[in-house]
């Protein structure tokens, strides 16, 4: 989508709803003002004049861009105005933009095709339920008001955003299987960058998600890093490293040996045996 006029916009004009497809990460938009603040910001914010406002204007995208001008103290923002006749417009817009930047995480690009599929699905409903297959035609994407309708989202969609229908089905299938509570709690984390792992834990019930965070995320169990380990220790207790399991082995082993077997082994290894009891001060 094109913008022909850009325009210098107060940062006091514009207003930032709260239910926004991808939330304020602090640390990027920190790292984002240094950016602009070395080479200009290349990238405009898009806004949307507010119906029946005189100079004000909803944020469409460009959130962190926003608040990386904001830390950088400017008063106004180059921004192009968006032409979005509808609340759904301007969100496609918003999911369109940020779905097309190489910074959105595996949690975010989740999120943001549910929305691209709730958005689909109202402006076509009986794409929802599949319509009528032997006469619905594909397309690219329902952009145009005119274009005929669609039988299947993830097809019709995957061409404009550069991925496969099997990966935005996949993609939407874990934003819908993670719990809200789960969603908020993953904000932040190293989980929230890997698809893998947030596709395991979208397969869990919702009090196991809980737990499983509860390990990964908590202090007690420092050693809990990824789903699969969480799924391990509630299933089974913490399991051995394969280090500890070697020297478990090797201990059990010295125990079993009879004692004429134990002392030539003391012998073979006398010179590390008695350096070791050196270094730990026995001698």
């Amino acid at each position: 989508m094109s913008y022909p006029d850009l325009h210098e916009i107060p940062l006091a004009s514009i207003e930032v709803g709260n239910d926004r497809a991808r939330d304020l990460d602090p640390a990027w938009a920190e790292a984002l003002s240094a950016l602009i603040a070395a080479q200009g910001q290349l990238q405009p914010i898009i806004v949307r004049p507010v119906e029946g406002a005189f100079r004000k204007y909803s944020l469409v995208a460009g959130l962190h861009r926003l608040e990386g001008v904001r830390l950088l103290g400017r008063e106004t923002i180059p921004a192009y105005l968006s032409a979005a006749e509808s609340d759904d417009a301007a969100r496609l817009e918003e999911v369109m933009e940020n779905l097309g930047r190489y910074d959105l995480i595996a949690l975010d690009r989740c999120h943001h095709l549910y929305e691209l599929k709730q958005i689909h699905e109202r402006k076509y409903p009986q794409a929802k339920h599949g319509g009528d297959r032997k006469s619905i035609k594909r397309q690219s994407l329902p952009l145009d008001p005119d274009a005929p309708e669609v039988f299947g989202f993830s097809e019709a969609v995957a061409e404009k955003v550069g991925l496969s229908a099997r990966m935005i089905r996949l993609a939407v299938s874990i934003w819908t299987g993670l719990t809200l509570e789960t969603r908020r709690r993953l904000v932040g984390t190293k989980l929230a960058a890997k698809q893998t792992e947030l596709k395991a834990l979208s397969g869990e019930s919702p009090a196991r998600q809980s737990r499983i965070l509860d390990l990964i995320l908590g202090d007690e169990h420092s050693e809990i890093e990824n789903v699969a380990a969480a799924l391990a220790y509630i299933e089974n207790g913490i399991q051995p490293t394969a280090l500890e399991k070697r020297f478990r082995a090797l201990s059990d082993g010295l125990k079993s040996l009879p004692e004429g077997s134990f002392d030539l082994l003391l012998i073979e290894n006398e010179d590390r045996i008695l350096a070791s009891l050196k270094r730990r001060g026995r001698i």
